[in-house]
């Protein structure tokens, strides 16, 4: 009877004693459970560092550069950096004149003139080096004046004698049929679209920094002067 009672209470103490084990990993294992292992991956210990800093996706940088890759740039290497460098200008102006621009020149392309026309329907605009050369604000408004002739071309082909409004003008052009490029019907229609488009290219020469020199000699340009914005050889057809 003795024994049975001492067995007895020897496999109580054993008991007793594992409870606080039983208990502590119990609590161990309810802590790990509430957290998702989702949370701790690619977690690193602190005070450790990436070894190359990534940028993350959306950033200013990023749009930037995704927008400006959208128009084909044809030309050297030079003539790339030279026109990647005046669209980030404009993009840093005005958002909106950027996609402007976006919107209605497809190719920039380094050519021996200066100009805009369709290539297989496809609006170009075309620079020469004498352009390309010359500051990078000069360069963006010599872009935005051919995108210009583009909106207007292109508009006025969705309805005769009717071009919209660029941003940040406020009167609706109204030109005769076919005004600018190869479809010229009077001496007037293209005294007038050379004349907006001009102060379009004044506008963003303002917003990206050019100077005082640039801005008035477009703004101060005799009605019948298109050198500061065509120029070069036009002898041969695109």
């Amino acid at each position: 009877m003795e024994e049975t009672e001492h067995k007895s209470f020897f496999r109580t103490h054993k008991i007793l004693t594992l409870l606080p084990l039983v208990a502590l990993g119990a609590g161990v294992f309810w802590y790990i459970s509430r957290y998702k292992v989702e949370q701790y991956a690619g977690m690193e210990p602190k005070g450790a560092e990436s070894s190359q800093a990534v940028e993350p996706a959306g950033t200013p940088e990023r749009e930037q550069a995704k927008a400006i890759s959208a128009l084909d740039i044809q030309g050297s290497p030079e003539f790339k950096g030279r026109v990647t460098g005046a669209l980030k200008l404009i993009w840093m102006a005005d958002r909106d004149t950027f996609l402007f621009v976006k919107k209605y020149v497809y190719i920039v392309r380094s050519e021996n003139k200066t100009d805009f026309y369709l290539d297989n329907g496809q609006p170009v605009a075309a620079i020469s080096d004498a352009n390309a050369s010359r500051s990078l604000p000069w360069l963006s408004g010599i872009i935005a004046h051919q995108a210009f002739h583009s909106y207007a071309k292109l508009s006025s082909r969705k309805k005769k004698g009717f071009t919209p409004p660029p941003p940040g003008t406020e009167k609706v052009l109204r030109v005769a049929a076919n005004p600018v490029a190869f479809e010229h019907t009077s001496l007037d229609s293209i005294l007038y679209i050379e004349q907006k488009a001009s102060e379009f290219q004044a506008k963003i020469l303002t917003e990206t920094g050019a100077s005082r020199a640039e801005v008035v000699s477009v703004q101060k340009r005799a009605p019948r002067d298109f050198t500061l914005a065509h120029d070069g050889n036009y002898n041969t057809k695109p």
